[in-house]
């Protein structure tokens, strides 16, 4: 899982021991591969328990993992997603049609979905329903795109599903 590769990678592995340790992760379930679908109790609890251990904030550790899953962890996995994009903002629109491509074959899958208000070039309303509630890693994931795009993305709260994108290039 990628958010445990980010913590090992950046923290260390004794750091990602304790924090499953807090989690009440057994030994015998610390391996994720890309390809299964990690149980959202388990993902949950090593998010909370990575803010508690590290002493940040659930937006920190969301930005935190939303720069390294752009930064690093996609380069491997999902490259070919991003190339076929011309932008933040099309990478994003694309985002539930590249869920379902991903999470095909996956059983017990559950992707988020997501809606849109696309009204104006530089802005873009994005709505995220999910049964999983993963919404603070979800915001970190936006700014990740945009890192990726060269592009600044304000990201404006609206409702606890809902965000308001505002893109720009970044000199």
């Amino acid at each position: 899982m990628c958010l445990t590769e980010m913590i090992s990678t950046k923290f260390g592995v004794s750091r990602l021991n304790q924090i499953y340790e807090k989690a009440n992760i057994p030994t015998t379930e610390r391996q994720f591969f890309a390809t299964m679908d990690t149980p959202d109790e388990n993902v949950l609890a090593i998010f909370n328990s990575t803010c508690d251990c590290l002493d940040l904030s659930p937006t920190q550790v969301g930005e935190l993992f939303g720069e390294y899953w752009c930064q690093e962890y996609v380069k491997n996995l999902y490259e070919a997603y991003f190339k076929s994009a011309s932008n933040a903002k099309d990478f994003l629109l694309k985002m539930k049609h590249i869920h379902s491509a991903v999470t095909q074959k996956m059983s017990n899958s559950k992707p988020p979905h997501f809606d849109y208000e696309d009204t104006n070039p530089n802005k873009l309303i994005m709505k995220y329903s999910s049964d999983r509630n993963l919404q603070v890693i979800w915001y970190g994931l936006l700014k990740g795109v945009g890192m990726i795009f060269n592009e600044k993305l304000d990201i404006v709260i609206l409702d606890e599903n809902t965000v308001e994108i505002t893109f720009s290039k970044i000199n």
